[in-house]
């Protein structure tokens, strides 16, 4: 496994931005590292990692940056043509055989119309496994929320992270009203994030994000139900989130 960092050289000892914990730490990317072409700029988030949180993500990496750069809405994307084309490379490689053929066996054949209902054809698309994708997406929350806050997601808090194909105005008009600072864009727009946070408690707080400003990605801190007020327990602020 390879993601940049030598897992096996620990560095200093520290709290891992994800779980919490005192540890021997390396750095991981958020978003991963292999969404950003070459030559990467410096401002690329790095949150520190233990090597129990790094470890087994290197496959579901691939897989996140595999849906995000095959859906229509990147796929065309001038800024992401040569990430697709070094996705498409590496799915050349003998040691990627398997994942390439768990792609192609995902890939389906579905109608496509406009939003006024006209018929364009079929088009193939990638039948995503969700639970893969939020499993990444969650993280990437956890690590902007580190990196904004400089320590991690607190305990007794539940982290959702959503890639949001559709539905995403419904997202922002439940959210109207509600001013956002300014956006971070990270590699010239690769990907850009912002947030906001709850008066009530700031540890609760909202993410709206994109990759390559076409593909749109939503993410909530929130304390978990049981640990609510009482008056507070019937609210979902991620109601609506596909998935």
């Amino acid at each position: 496994m390879s993601r940049g960092f030598d897992v096996s050289k620990p560095r200093k000892i520290g709290v891992c931005g994800y779980c919490g914990r005192r540890r021997r730490l390396t750095r991981d990317h958020i978003p991963p590292r292999s969404f950003f072409p070459k030559p990467r700029t410096s401002d690329l988030i790095t949150v520190p990692s233990c090597v129990d949180c790094f470890g087994g993500w290197s496959n579901d990496d691939e897989y996140f940056k595999a849906a995000i750069l095959t859906t229509n809405e990147v796929y065309e994307a001038p800024a992401a043509q040569q990430s697709i084309e070094s996705l498409l490379r590496a799915m050349e490689n003998p040691a990627k055989r398997g994942f390439a053929r768990s792609l192609l066996d995902s890939i389906k054949e579905v109608d496509v119309q406009t939003e006024a209902g006209i018929y364009l054809g079929t088009a193939p698309i990638l039948k995503i496994d969700r639970e893969r994708l939020n499993r990444v997406a969650e993280r990437i929350v956890r690590g902007l929320f580190f990196h904004e806050r400089r320590r991690p997601v607190p305990s007794g808090y539940e982290v959702i992270g959503r890639v949001q194909q559709f539905g995403f105005d419904r997202i922002l008009a439940r959210l109207e009203g509600v001013e956002f600072p300014q956006v971070r864009e990270i590699q010239h727009g690769v990907f850009s994030y912002t947030f906001k946070e709850a008066a009530s408690d700031p540890d609760s707080s909202v993410w709206l994000a994109a990759f390559y400003d076409r593909l749109y990605f939503v993410g909530f801190t929130r304390q978990l139900v049981e640990l609510r007020p009482p008056e507070e327990r019937a609210s979902n602020p991620a109601a609506g989130a596909d998935g």
